[in-house]
């Protein structure tokens, strides 16, 4: 997937991929569509195009509802460190999560909620979605809003069936290109105007001319491709029918009742056949949302860092929330652009090290937990 497509059905695709507007880009996909073979080779992509093409005629009815003064607000910004989106099907045990971790009653399901949640002095911006329903306007929708976000929790009912639903779900975000488990590679291809094709990572079972070689089927002669991982040819061509973005998942099940020991049962079968953390919760005294949120920040590859002021030697209580590999200039820069620039070493503290603080150049590479004062010019 997706593999042994036409020649036309590639030339349409490098249309779709050249189209400046939502209009042409429809009109491209559509063509595209109309070119792929129908065949159980060719279902999921066909899957994911029809959802691209669905998600496209929304956002041009909606440009059109603001022309005249209507349409609506679904996009939420994000604040704070972390953004997790919760989504569900109707039913109590969404709300319910979002009321638990947030303390924030949802007065209407019609358009996200916004809430904030700390853990160890990283805010986490809970964003409680509107339930799913079956209709394709309000997956596309919800779908936009889960790849936004940093991470996913699947809030569900315990409910004869959830199993189904959760496959349903998982399912849904796989078609949007969202993958909920890591993926051993991902890929990012940059085009460029001139400088032939680069490939920057590590390549498995193929070479850098079967690389070329499959962009240029997709009439691409200049690109930079960009590999974290391992990445077959395979993987490379997934990479050009959009980017797949790993968003953390984990599974909630609100079971209110007296169900609790099949909850158990049901939570190990998930855990067992999906692979992913599974929840269980009567109420808000049984959430345990610290256990969540390290799975979270250790899924994203995050760490905390914080500053010291060099004047009173204090030590600010919220970190700066970065990506591990992190260097000093780096956290310099996201302090204040000017102390990037005038920039001349740094003191950090560390339990790495033997003896505190050491003596640092930009380039030095923090960990988790360290505490950084910066000396500019």
């Amino acid at each position: 997937m997706p593999t042994n497509l036409p020649a036309e059905a590639k030339s349409k695709w490098k249309k779709a991929m050249d189209a400046k507007t939502p209009e042409e880009k429809l009109q491209a996909l559509q063509e595209f569509l109309s070119a792929v073979p129908k065949h159980k080779g060719t279902e999921r992509l066909r899957m994911q195009v029809t959802r691209q093409i669905a998600a496209l005629r929304r956002e041009i009815e909606l440009k059109r509802k603001k022309k005249v003064g209507g349409g609506e607000q679904f996009f939420v910004e994000k604040e704070g460190d972390i953004q997790v989106v919760v989504l569900g099907y109707p039913g109590p045990g969404r709300e319910a999560v979002f009321r638990c971790i947030t303390g924030i009653e949802v007065t209407d399901s019609k358009k996200p909620v916004p809430g904030m949640k700390t853990w160890e002095g990283v805010y986490f911006q809970i964003i409680s979605a509107p339930p799913l329903f079956g209709d394709a306007s309000s997956q596309s929708r919800l779908m936009a809003l889960a790849r936004n976000a940093d991470a996913i929790i699947l809030a569900l009912d315990m409910v004869p069936g959830v199993e189904s639903q959760v496959k349903a779900l998982l399912d849904a975000l796989e078609e949007s290109r969202i993958a909920w488990k890591k993926p051993r590679a991902s890929v990012e291809i940059e085009r460029r105007s001139t400088g032939g094709v680069v490939v920057i990572g590590e390549l498995e079972g193929t070479t850098l001319q079967d690389v070329a070689a499959l962009l240029r089927d997709y009439g691409i002669y200049h690109a930079v491709v960009k590999v974290t991982g391992k990445a077959t040819l395979d993987d490379v061509e997934e990479a050009l029918f959009g980017e797949i973005a790993y968003k953390p998942t984990i599974v909630v099940l609100y079971s209110p009742g007296d169900h609790i020991q099949d909850a158990e049962v049901m939570r190990g079968t998930l855990e067992s056949e999906f692979g992913i953390p599974v929840h269980l919760i009567k109420g808000c005294e049984t959430i345990d949302f610290g256990r969540m949120a390290e799975y979270i920040f250790r899924e994203l590859d995050l760490i905390r860092v914080y500053t010291r002021n060099p004047r009173t030697g204090e030590v600010e209580e919220r970190p700066i929330v970065v990506r591990r590999g992190a260097k000093v200039i780096e956290v310099a820069r996201i302090i204040h652009s000017q102390l990037g620039e005038s920039f001349k070493y740094a003191w950090v503290w560390s339990n790495r090290f033997t003896f505190n603080p050491r003596k640092v150049g930009k380039d030095f590479e923090l960990g988790d937990g360290d505490i950084i004062q910066i000396a500019g010019g």
